[in-house]
């Protein structure tokens, strides 16, 4: 499967100037566009995205993702350090486009602002499952597709699935942050889902 942006994207926004001053580029999702599954993390990491321009590749939290994907067949590569995966049925994206100043939490009203961007590719992916990797992706998930707040901390939500209309959302620790069990718990939490994205393709 070939892996493109299944929608028309800018390399120019200076919506946060902080961000558009620390960052080496803006980094849009990425996968397959008729994708089951779409992963959002919370943004581009230094070492990572930041520098290959691809979500959850280049570092340690990306090697994790892509070796989960492999694992579940949701990639067509044998390295999880390949910069730019060929993805089968999963897109990934960010809550924020931009790296932080020192890798640091994104603020409300960065997410706020590159919320558009993540809106557009959930309607026009329209996934069967969503999973959320960190408290500020989950949050947003929440507020998306639940209209509610975070009902606790994300290590309490770890590996939970919540129905929302159409969509399964699972709400995951950010592999950065998360232990060899976590990383676990989050592969067999995946496996309960597969039947979810693997229907006949629309």
């Amino acid at each position: 499967m070939v892996t493109v942006h299944p929608l028309p994207v800018t390399d120019h926004c200076s919506l946060c100037p902080v961000l558009a001053n620390n960052r080496q580029r803006i980094v849009h999702g990425y996968g397959d566009p008729r994708a089951r599954v779409l992963l959002i993390g919370e943004a581009p990491g230094y070492l990572g995205a930041d520098r290959t321009g691809t979500p959850f590749t280049g570092d340690r939290s990306g090697r994790r993702v892509q070796a989960l994907l492999i694992r579940l067949g949701l990639s067509e590569e044998s390295d999880p350090a390949v910069k730019a995966p060929r993805l089968r049925g999963v897109f990934i994206s960010n809550v924020v486009r931009c790296n932080p100043p020192g890798n640091r939490n994104p603020t409300p009203a960065e997410v706020t602002n590159c919320a558009p961007f993540l809106r557009r590719e959930l309607e026009a992916i329209r996934p069967a499952v969503v999973v959320t990797l960190g408290s500020f992706a989950a949050a947003w998930a929440f507020r998306e597709l639940l209209h509610a707040e975070l009902p606790a901390g994300i290590r309490t939500l770890h590996g939970r699935a919540w129905p929302a209309g159409d969509v399964t959302l699972l709400t995951l620790v950010h592999p950065a942050r998360a232990s060899n069990a976590q990383m676990a718990v989050a592969e067999q939490a995946l496996r309960q889902l597969q039947d979810a994205w693997e229907l006949p393709e629309r």
